[in-house]
């Protein structure tokens, strides 16, 4: 009996620890199946909120960039659709076409060809045809800010603007700031360097012709008379880019404005502003050429030395007219070979 006792209480003891070992199992899966849901679970959440790569790429699909208003812009990182109400023959030199221009985009003769497939969007800007060319980002020169601020309100409501002034340097200032703003800072800077190695040799060409003699630029017009400085109408190619000696006057405007476009003056100051050599513009249609016919017939403009030597060079107002930096660029090089006399 005490035998039978005995195996019974060892099955009973087997069957416990069985029993036990169950127990135990089941109980690690199931920890184990908990563990795996949480990591499921962190998964899941860590997916629908985008992979770090994937947050990094939306966060830089746009940028804050600040105007030369002094605004903060959020401005896409790469724009595709762009509307330049000036500045579009920077955009072409930095490989930027762009859907929409105004109005003195098209009369520069440099980029016309470039600018065949460009939608007009007038002066004031258009708004219906801003809608139209869903821009994602519209560039604009502070004066529109300045003579449109309706318009230009509304145009705001339609895509980010990013206003630049005329105000400052045409190459190192206005050009590198808008490739900074389109991310083209490599174009830019090759379109520099390209542009300072002609720079130096158009130099070169005119301080062997001219040493120490002077040159600037006379404007006429009906009931006008205006001495360019060092921005538009060759301004800026001539003082910046060749570096071709100013009048004193011309000097001391230009010192007191750097980057201002002309001073107007009556017809007996131009011989303190005249150099030795004189670039003239008149415009070939209207009363202008009839102005200067009255003006060649003067003493005043006869005893000048520039026009007693010769040097008086007229340049073509369409081709002088911009003061972007395609402009600066090709008339800096005529106007070298034309001072030199080549």
């Amino acid at each position: 009996m005490e035998q039978g006792r005995f195996r019974i209480g060892m099955l009973l003891g087997v069957a416990v620890l069985l029993l036990l070992l169950s127990a135990c199992g089941g109980g690690n899966e199931s920890a184990s199946g908990t563990a795996e849901q949480n990591n499921n679970s962190s998964r899941n959440v860590d997916t629908s909120g985008g992979t770090p790569d994937t947050q990094t790429e939306e966060q830089s699909s746009t940028k804050l960039v600040t105007d030369d208003l002094g605004r903060e812009v959020e401005v896409p990182t790469a724009p595709e659709r762009i509307v330049a109400g000036e500045f579009a023959s920077e955009l072409l030199e930095l490989g930027i076409t762009p859907v929409g221009a105004g109005d003195n985009s098209f009369k520069i003769v440099y980029t016309q060809d470039a600018m065949a497939g460009v939608t007009p969007i007038g002066d004031p800007p258009n708004l219906e045809v801003l809608l139209e060319l869903e821009p994602d980002l519209v560039i604009a020169p502070t004066v529109f800010q300045e003579i449109y601020p309706e318009q230009m309100e509304q145009v705001d409501k339609i895509a980010p603007i990013y206003y630049l002034s005329f105000d400052q340097d045409p190459i190192y200032g206005i050009f590198t700031k808008l490739a900074g703003v389109v991310g083209k800072e490599g174009e830019a800077q090759s379109w520099i360097e390209a542009y300072e190695a002609e720079a130096a040799a158009a130099q070169e060409q005119i301080h062997s012709a001219l040493g120490d003699e002077t040159v600037s630029i006379f404007r006429v017009e009906k009931g006008r008379l205006r001495i360019y400085l060092n921005r538009n109408f060759a301004g800026y190619m001539l003082r910046s880019g060749l570096q071709a000696p100013a009048p004193e006057l011309v000097a001391a405007e230009i010192e007191k404005n750097p980057f201002g476009s002309a001073v107007e003056i009556s017809l007996e100051m131009l011989p303190d502003y005249a150099g030795d050599h004189l670039l003239l513009i008149v415009r070939s249609e209207g009363d202008d050429q009839d102005a200067f016919a009255e003006i060649e017939q003067l003493e005043l403009w006869k005893n000048l030395p520039a026009v007693k030597n010769g040097n008086v060079h007229r340049l073509e107002t369409d081709k002088y007219y911009g003061s972007d930096i395609v402009t600066i660029r090709e008339t800096m090089k005529e106007t070298a070979a034309m001072l030199a006399g080549e």
